[in-house]
């Protein structure tokens, strides 16, 4: 296993918010990033966190990724609307979306968007946590399907036609955390088995398949012309359905849209069968009569299913965000450890920039 390094998440925050402000990005814009990158870390999925910052750079140096871009609703039809990111960085346009979702169901119970035209857009259960706070449930999802489009086979079938295409979904509940559900319709999320590979570990079983369609464990195969399977096992046809409804909706971005691209969920043109796109629904519960009531009954709701008595060698049954929030916890006291060849990345990003990335710890 690699060895990795333990920084202070205030002082990764803040490096991360001087990079971007170094690549032309605006202060709103880099503290949303910053903020949502460490958040992920602090969350415990590493695959959205700091091992991503190397990607954007990338990204905007090849053209992919337009750092200084801000995001603006370009059409608005009753509880419908469309956000156009400008390749700008997705994280802070889907937040932007989510926002705007909140104050038009605020007004009509519910409101749906779209957003083209983004780039990777971090981690989804951050948006649903974001409407939660705020007293509203949500639905938000990311996908993209086509020929060559994605890491992720159909399932049956043994060539890449899809994303990792997750959904996340977020409901508030009175007097305690949110329920929120977040998680690739991919058996793994492709992040992770690029933490793998940073770490040097194996893959679980029953994840990964190699350029010949044989099952691996090893993470340079994903890498190596192989793939992703759905989610389920035996059952994936389940994943597999939930992964093409994403792209699907999501491809609602794309209708009318002169210019079409997979950015947010792949890259490059779209067309040839090719779909992509993020949707998000945010719903107002004060609309269906009595919002206290229906928090009140939420919360019990979760209350209930902690006390189910739990499996053999299980402390006991949690609510769905609620292992994000204990590492939280955890991670907010002991600090955010990444890899060394994250931390190496890292080093020469700010160094590129005129940043000093700040001291950390040896794991």
């Amino acid at each position: 296993m690699a060895e990795g390094c333990v920084f202070e998440p205030g002082a990764l925050e803040e490096f991360f918010r001087s990079v971007f402000a170094a690549m032309g990005t605006d202060r709103e814009v880099a503290a949303e990033v910053a903020a949502h990158l460490v958040k992920a870390n602090l969350s415990g999925h590493d695959s959205h966190g700091a091992i991503r910052l190397a990607q954007y750079v990338r990204q905007a140096d090849a053209g992919e990724l337009m750092p200084a871009a801000r995001p603006q609703v370009i059409h608005e039809s009753g509880a419908v609307f469309i956000v156009d990111a400008h390749q700008g960085f997705g994280h802070f346009a889907t937040a932007y979306a989510m926002d705007h979702a909140v104050e038009r169901a605020r007004a009509q119970g519910v409101a749906a968007g779209v957003v083209r035209h983004a780039t990777h857009i971090g981690r989804l259960g951050h948006y649903s946590e974001r409407a939660a706070e705020r007293g509203f449930a949500s639905m938000v999802t990311v996908g993209v399907a086509g020929a060559g489009a994605g890491g992720v086979v159909p399932f049956g079938g043994v060539e890449r036609y899809l994303g990792t295409n997750p959904w996340a979904f977020g409901v508030p509940a009175a007097g305690r955390p949110p329920m929120v559900f977040d998680a690739a319709t991919s058996a793994l999320a492709d992040g992770k088995v690029r933490v793998a590979r940073t770490k040097g570990a194996q893959l679980p079983a029953g994840a990964v398949i190699d350029a010949a369609g044989r099952p691996t464990t090893n993470p340079d195969d994903l890498y190596e012309g192989g793939a992703l399977l759905p989610v389920g096992g035996w059952a994936g046809h389940k994943g597999y359905g939930l992964s093409l409804a994403s792209a699907l909706l999501g491809g609602l971005a794309m209708v009318g849209d002169e210019q079409p691209t997979l950015a947010g969920a792949g890259s490059g043109p779209a067309g040839d069968g090719r779909i992509a796109g993020v949707f998000l629904v945010a719903i107002d519960p004060a609309h269906f009569g009595d919002a206290e009531r229906y928090g009140a009954m939420v919360s019990a709701a979760l209350a209930g299913v902690q006390k189910v008595r739990s499996a053999e060698g299980v402390e006991r049954v949690l609510v769905p965000g609620e292992p994000e929030l204990r590492m939280r916890e955890l991670r907010g006291r002991e600090g955010v450890a990444v890899p060394e060849q994250t931390r190496a990345e890292l080093d020469a990003i700010g160094e590129r920039f005129g940043v000093e990335l700040p001291a950390c710890r040896q794991s």
